[in-house]
């Protein structure tokens, strides 16, 4: 079983700080801003889509160049909150127990897919005390869609879809495993939403004891 993890407010917590991070350095960078009726019409939340749907006027190549250039703004933003707020961007003793625990049983691999880029996620994670690198991954930095996110890190740990579960906890997460077909676990601070979506696996927080429960029952058709 291939277990693929998303990052923020799955892993990691700052998502507040995150979003702000985003939202200035594309102001910045583009002088422009995101109205509420974008956010109701956006089909993908990911941050290169997000960008690339905010420039939709411009030409690819001169969206992907302004792409590059909020990116390393935002990367730039999340170091001057951190630095503001030293416990921004954190994880818990129980997520990186379990993710170790996971690393050391050979009957579960793990990945890691999460729509932010590979620069401003590597960062948090790193200031979480989680190291990427040690982890298959991939990020909005190698597709703009989640559900694409998703596939390559499976390619990339040589597993086929039918072994993935997926961890998250936006509702684009079950979107992206609904248009793929795979087990979805809810996690995080959006569990009501996430269940009012028709998620059934939920964890309110990330704990080793029940979260191998639910992946038991999962494996045996029990959910």
């Amino acid at each position: 079983m291939l277990i693929i993890f998303d990052v923020d407010g799955t892993l990691i917590s700052g998502e507040e700080y995150d979003w702000k991070s985003f939202n200035a350095a594309f102001t910045e960078i583009t002088g422009k801003t995101f109205s509420v009726e974008f956010w109701k019409t956006l089909d993908e939340v990911t941050a290169s889509a997000i960008v690339h749907e905010g420039l939709s006027e411009l030409d690819i190549e001169e969206r992907t160049r302004i792409e590059g250039l909020v990116k390393n703004r935002c990367l730039e933003n999340l170091k001057v909150a951190r630095q503001r707020t030293p416990n921004a961007f954190f994880s818990t003793y129980e997520t990186r127990e379990l993710l170790e625990y996971l690393r050391e049983h050979h009957e579960y691999d793990i990945a890691i897919a999460t729509g932010d880029w590979y620069d401003t996620i590597r960062y948090k994670l790193e200031v979480a005390g989680i190291d990427l690198e040690r982890f298959i991954h991939a990020t909005s930095s190698d597709a703009p869609i989640r559900s694409e996110i998703i596939s390559i890190a499976a390619e990339r740990s040589f597993r086929p879809l039918e072994d993935v579960v997926y961890v998250g906890d936006g509702t684009w997460d079950i979107r992206a495993c609904r248009t793929l077909g795979i087990p979805f676990i809810g996690t995080g601070s959006r569990i009501e939403v996430l269940e009012s979506q028709g998620a059934t696996c939920i964890l309110p927080q990330i704990r080793k004891d029940p979260f191998l429960k639910i992946l038991s029952e999962i494996k045996n058709g029990a959910r």
